[in-house]
């Protein structure tokens, strides 16, 4: 025989005060030995409160508000209507089958205990429906409430809501406030936090805007679904959500998998005007970068997709910013890709235009360690011909990594001589044709093999 203070803790998990009074009531006959009672009483109490749950998410579903609808109807007019709720429910897959199975059972104890019909209703009976109906049904929105959002929604205003700015905690902090909310109710979930997100300041629109960042890198199916017709199918017209949706690809890149063409074309402009406004200073691995929104997208759709559709916009970064190390960093790998950056880099690595090419030569030191990792060796080469190029026109930068023999990136600089040893006929054409005589690359190559000696 279970304690009084199991019971009494179980009941505790309800939320519906009017579904808490009949538990106790039903606790009570049990310990009262009126086990038939007890079974009758918590019949009740799970009905009513599916009835209560079917309404709430009938707000947002229209299978639940048909059902319930239908549900009402009959309790109005005292016709039975238990059988009919179970099977739509179960019909509509607004439960799972266990949980039909169970209603089952409880409906036939029920009718049992309820009429004449010479069964005695033991402990274990009781005990079990008891049990049974806190676990599965009265302590969980089974169908789900709004009351649930409603809840997330005044707390988001919170100063310490989200107290860590990683997207990782942003999105288990996300998990656990979304932990007993159905799905169906994920498009009011979204449209609300949105809302809250385009018409507050502060710590509101801030949380709000994480928040949709979580649900976007949780990843899940039904959240991603709601995502795309919510927010950027939606919404990619409106300025006003820009910021928000490049975000949210940020956190999950897949979400433009399977997409209108017009919502694409879209997304073009805003990703173009991102990188158009964006500044030297920003950081670039934060998630409103068209350096973190662009990054993204490679690694969660692959270089097929993110060529086909933002071709423009890679080559329109790589112009605005040739060394974002949070691309660069994950750019290995796909060809394609690279491809394209090195179209731009050895423009602006051999450009005439002693700004352009004091820039380039200034700045690739500080990616050597990540941009190494992209390059062959030929290509790596081809690079330092290009620098060796804006040199011979006068660019200081340039010739001061020539001078020092391109030291200050020793990574590019190693796989590129290694490439330029087993290919040097082909190499040193390359040199002449910027120097006239090859005398460069033939020291080059000498002071190498020195050093490889020493």
């Amino acid at each position: 025989m279970p304690h009084l203070h199991d019971m009494e803790e179980l009941i505790s998990s309800i939320e519906d005060n009017q579904v808490k009074d009949y538990m106790k009531e039903a606790m009570s006959c049990y310990m009262a030995n009126a086990y038939r009672a007890c079974i009758v009483l918590t019949y009740l109490a799970l009905f009513d409160d599916i009835v209560k749950k079917l309404g709430e998410l009938g707000k947002v579903n229209k299978k639940a508000k048909k059902i319930y609808d239908e549900a009402q109807n009959k309790i109005n007019e005292q016709d039975v209507y238990e059988n009919y709720l179970i099977e739509q429910l179960a019909s509509n897959s607004l439960i799972p089958k266990l949980d039909t199975n169970f209603l089952d059972i409880l409906r036939q104890l029920r009718n049992k205990s309820a009429h004449p019909s010479g069964h005695r209703a033991s402990a274990e009976e009781a005990r079990f429906i008891f049990y049974e109906s806190i676990n599965r049904f009265l302590s969980k929105p089974i169908l789900t409430t709004t009351q649930l959002v409603d809840d997330i929604l005044a707390r988001l205003n919170d100063q310490h809501f989200f107290p860590s700015s990683s997207i990782n905690k942003i999105a288990d902090i996300v998990k656990k406030e979304i932990l007993n909310i159905h799905h169906e109710t994920f498009p009011y979930l979204i449209n609300k936090v949105l809302e809250k997100y385009l018409n507050s300041n502060s710590d509101l629109k801030r949380n709000s805007g994480f928040f949709l960042n979580g649900l976007a890198h949780l990843k899940d199916d039904q959240l991603s679904i709601c995502l795309k017709k919510y927010v950027i199918d939606i919404k990619c017209s409106d300025s006003k959500c820009s910021s928000i949706i490049l975000q949210i690809i940020s956190a999950n890149g897949s979400l433009l998998s399977n997409l209108e063409p017009v919502t694409f074309d879209r997304l073009k402009a805003v990703i173009s005007d991102s990188i158009e406004n964006v500044k030297p200073s920003d950081d670039d691995s934060a998630f409103s970068h068209p350096s973190a929104v662009l990054n993204s997208i490679l690694q969660d759709c692959g270089e097929d997709l993110i060529v086909s559709q933002f071709k423009e916009q890679l080559i329109q970064l790589f112009r605005k910013n040739i060394f974002s190390i949070s691309f660069i960093s994950r750019m290995s790998g796909n060809e394609k890709v690279i491809k394209l950056y090195l179209e731009e880099a050895y423009r602006k690595a051999g450009s005439n235009d002693f700004n352009t090419a004091n820039n380039f030569s200034e700045n690739i030191t500080g990616v050597d360690n990540y941009l190494f990792e992209s390059l062959t060796g030929e290509q790596a080469s081809e690079l330092i011909i290009n620098i060796y190029k804006a040199a011979e026109y006068g660019a200081w930068r340039a010739e001061s990594l020539k001078s020092s023999e391109f030291s200050s990136i020793p990574k590019i600089k190693g796989i590129a001589i290694g490439y330029m040893r087993s290919n040097k006929v082909d190499v040193r054409s390359k040199f002449e044709q910027v120097d006239g005589n090859g005398e460069y690359f033939d020291n080059l190559i000498k002071s190498e093999s020195l050093n490889a000696i020493s």
